[in-house]
């Protein structure tokens, strides 16, 4: 049986996220070579996955990644990355928008489909951008089309703060 609440919930706060002005990612950041330092690294060539351990940091264009553990999976075809899952206490991404704005978020597991732009965080998961926070078990943000969608898995709510849009100063009242 579907919860009329939950379900309503969950539709008010999607709305309001994709309603709120869209921010799109720096067009450079996928086309900039991925930049990994850890202090051990594994990988194996014939599945395409690099295992990388201890103080990960990963730079990509303006995209930065902190974690205590990478998997960087690969496609066998064409040899290129495709999905970053990092985890740590927490696990860290930020990457800066065309407007100037940084996205900064952060969970216990951090899952990057690096082809469709799509940040999924668990456990504990957070995201900021211009002063809007949201808090929950799962975060799923659509980082081309600047939009979220979260859930608790467990009890509890998600936890959302909006800022107001600010006023044009340049408007002027009419009498």
């Amino acid at each position: 049986m579907v919860n009329i609440q939950q379900l309503s919930n969950k539709l008010i706060a999607l709305t309001i996220l994709t309603s709120s002005s869209l921010t799109y990612a720096l067009d450079n950041d996928l086309q900039s070579p991925l930049k990994i330092a850890a202090d051990k690294a594994y990988f194996e060539q014939k599945t395409g996955t690099a295992i990388y351990e201890g103080n990960v940091i990963v730079n990509q264009g303006s995209i930065l990644i902190e974690a205590d553990y990478l998997k960087v999976t690969s496609t066998l075809d064409t040899k290129q990355f495709n999905q970053l899952n990092a985890t740590g206490a927490p696990a860290k991404f930020s990457q800066e928008m065309e407007d100037g704005n940084k996205v900064v978020s952060h969970g216990d597991s951090i899952l990057y489909h690096s082809a469709d732009a799509i940040l999924e965080l668990s456990g504990q998961s957070y995201v900021k951008l211009r002063g809007d926070e949201i808090k929950a078990d799962f975060i799923q943000y659509m980082i081309e089309e600047g939009t979220f969608t979260a859930r608790k898995d467990n009890s509890g709510r998600v936890n959302m703060t909006l800022l107001p849009q600010k006023q044009d100063s340049q408007k002027q009242e009419t009498p």
